[in-house]
């Protein structure tokens, strides 16, 4: 099996021909300037006498721009593409689905539905944060509880005042030196 056919033709010499056998592999090197001085030297000579290695390189170098062309980021549509689109878009009305799917979408029904959470609070609860707050227990009602429990239990008024009267008596009784 025969090695590399470039390294073979260049071991003859710097004078040696080469085949097309030997310049079809180092086309893709060549158009991209990627070969040492002596083989691009060599492929460069083939090339002048040879019009299918000739083709081959240009077939090379065409694929290599229409590839850069693809992926450039700068490409333009053609004016009739443009003007075609753009009287399609003008001579277009939306169907009312389509209006109504348009507006269901996140973009406008998120911020919607929160204007819409927002203002039925306000509504339901605005009211209540804007008055005070009425106790619905006020100062009477714990005053009559007092006086309900007071009264029906062992402790009522007459207990009260035999309690306070016995307390007076001892306090009165007591030599005053203390």
């Amino acid at each position: 099996m025969k090695g590399n056919c470039a390294r073979d033709s260049l071991d003859k010499g710097p004078n040696a021909d080469m085949t097309c056998h030997d310049c079809r592999p180092l086309l893709m090197d060549y158009a991209h300037h990627e070969l040492d001085d002596a083989q691009d030297a060599l492929v460069h000579e083939h090339l002048q006498t040879c019009t299918e290695c000739r083709a081959a390189l240009q077939a090379e170098v065409d694929l290599t721009d229409s590839i850069r062309y693809a992926y450039s980021e700068e490409l333009e549509m053609p004016q009739s593409i443009v003007a075609g689109v753009r009287q399609a878009v003008r001579g277009y009305s939306p169907s009312f689905s389509e209006r109504v799917r348009t507006a269901l979408r996140p973009a406008f029904l998120a911020p919607a539905a929160a204007i819409a959470l927002i203002l039925a609070g306000a509504l339901r609860y605005g009211p209540m944060l804007l008055t005070p707050p009425s106790s619905q227990l006020s100062s009477s009602y714990f005053v009559r509880q007092h006086v309900a429990q007071t009264l029906g239990s062992p402790s009522s008024d007459r207990s009260w005042a035999a309690y306070v009267l016995t307390s007076e008596n001892a306090k009165s009784s007591q030599p005053s030196g203390q």
